[in-house]
């Protein structure tokens, strides 16, 4: 009787490790889409990232031909 629920219990811890098993491969493979997913949203960040620092330096340039033109201006008018 003693084998028999000794068994039975072997039997039960196999099968536990086995739904734990496929439990963890479900959860890696959603964690490896999720990582996938974050790396596309940092890649898509870093675009727009680049894109606001080129339209500062446009507008950093336009700001300073305007100023340039400004005091020019203001130089001729004071002559």
């Amino acid at each position: 009787m003693k084998n028999v629920i000794t068994s039975l219990l072997l039997a039960l811890l196999v099968v536990a490790v086995i739904l734990l098993s496929e439990d963890v491969k479900e959860q890696e493979a959603l964690l490896d889409e999720l990582v996938d997913k974050h790396n596309e949203h940092l890649k898509y960040t870093e675009g727009q990232m680049d894109v606001l620092i080129n339209h500062q330096k446009d507008i950093e340039g336009i700001v300073s031909y305007l100023l340039e033109v400004e005091a020019r201006r203001s130089f001729v008018s004071y002559r």
